[in-house]
């Protein structure tokens, strides 16, 4: 998909490029090259604008005058121990890190890289973006931007170029992991990060990754560009959760892309929850026999958020399943868009695809917008999709407050157990407590 070109270059950009290729000189020639080609398109595209049928209900252009002040080469110092992390990521780990391989992010750059003996046994790799360019160019060179191809538009070329931190997972063939993978990404005030992360799923493999984004409100915008490609090998199952809790301040913008081979699973939680202004693109191919994909989501957004997700499942190949739930709740006047489409294509018979969006709103001014859509071209397929757009029920809110419960606590219980079917699901019972404590807080 390649955004129209007309040369948007307006000095900041071209001289981002230049020092990113200069900083990237010891990388090997062919991650080079590809920034090069990154720098290229990127000088022939536009800021994405409402032309576009994904940026139709979201306006980025408050980011884009802020962008020239941004810094996308802030590296702080590596961590010594987990107590030089940011503090928010100690509190998430909450005494879990010695049972878990690690990798975290702040600003554009790695502070911390930990495995574990268990894994390493295993043939497990977990490590930085920039670790597996160099040490593991065998694996990452076919997959890295294959998925993501940097003429997708102006973000996507920036992110490419720019590439900083993000890390490189692999499981080898057979190979059941032994403990949890977890990844976290931190931002400040002022910063620009452009993680790419790819997951690799080897045949009959089985893994899972959790992913968190988080940062403190501050004064001074922040800027998250980063991008996901996920590689489920024939008969492997990942469980992967991404869960964005970023403050006020960050503009996010997001693409995740994930292959599934034949009888191969894909469990994906996704959670959005901070942010300013935050827009995300996850895309799922089905690209073998028996393939599956079950993806379970929820927003929640207070004050003004805007938050705006849209999902493709696409369905390659014959007797492949997607089932989808994205779950939003809106209070005060934030607004959330989810835009959804299956794609079908032609020869993929008997497929099984589901599509669902329910929305509940805790204010008459939060708005939420539902766009799902279906394009099949077999003929022997079975494809629902279908959207819902409400308030409290007040017979439920009644009921509860009868009881003694005042209205935050009534309204805290019906929205965990609007939420319920997606918390679930998340893999660690402290991530999940996490969830519910940040639900908690913002009803107030």
């Amino acid at each position: 998909m390649t955004t129209q070109v007309q040369n948007s270059t307006t000095g900041f950009d071209a001289a981002w490029a230049e020092r990113a290729l200069a900083s990237a000189s010891a990388e090997p020639v062919w991650s080079l090259e590809r920034r090069r080609a990154a720098a290229g398109i990127l000088k022939t595209l536009t800021f994405p604008n409402r032309e576009s049928e994904l940026w139709r209900r979201i306006d980025f252009r408050s980011l884009e005058a802020a962008l020239p002040d941004l810094d996308p080469f802030r590296v702080p110092a590596r961590a010594r121990n987990l107590e030089d992390l940011p503090a928010i990521v100690v509190e998430r780990l909450a005494g879990e890190a010695s049972q878990v391989a690690l990798v975290v992010q702040q600003d554009s750059g790695i502070v911390l890289e930990q495995t574990h003996p268990a894994l390493e046994k295993q043939g497990v790799i977990v490590c930085s973006m920039e670790r597996a360019v160099k040490q593991h160019g065998d694996r990452v060179q076919a997959l890295l931007g294959s998925r993501l191809e940097p003429d997708y538009d102006w973000y996507v070329a920036l992110g490419a170029t720019l590439r900083s931190g993000g890390a490189f997972v692999y499981v080898p063939d057979g190979v059941e992991a032994a403990l949890p993978i977890r990844l976290f990404q931190n931002l400040t005030a002022g910063a620009l990060a452009a993680p790419r992360t790819v997951i690799v799923l080897g045949e009959g493999a089985r893994a899972t990754v959790i992913e968190e984004q988080l940062s403190e409100t501050a004064d001074g915008v922040a800027f998250h560009a980063g991008g996901t490609e996920v590689f489920v090998g024939e008969g492997a199952r990942l469980v992967y959760a991404t869960l964005q809790d970023w403050g006020r301040n960050v503009f996010h913008y997001s693409n995740a892309r994930a292959r599934v081979a034949r009888d191969g699973e894909l469990q994906w939680i996704q959670t959005v929850i901070g942010g300013r202004m935050v827009k995300s693109h996850a895309y799922y191919d089905l690209d073998g026999p028996g393939a599956q994909a079950f993806v379970h989501g929820f927003m929640f957004g207070d004050q003004r958020q805007h938050f705006h997700l849209h999902t493709l499942q696409r369905h390659l190949k014959d007797h492949t399943t997607s089932d989808l739930l994205i779950k939003g709740c809106l209070k005060d006047r934030a607004r959330s868009v989810y835009q959804g489409l299956i794609q079908v294509s032609e020869g993929a018979q008997r497929t099984d695809a589901y599509q669902a969006n329910r929305n509940l709103l805790l204010s008459d001014q939060a708005r939420a917008d539902s766009i799902p859509g279906l394009e099949i071209l077999a003929n022997d397929v079975r494809c629902t999709h279908g959207a819902t757009i409400g308030h409290v029920d007040e017979e439920q809110m009644y009921y509860l407050m009868a009881r003694g419960l005042p209205k935050s606590e009534a309204q805290r219980l019906i929205v965990e157990g609007f939420f319920a079917p997606v918390l679930d699901r998340i893999p660690l019972e402290s991530v999940r407590d996490q969830m519910r404590a940040e639900i908690e807080r913002k009803i107030g």
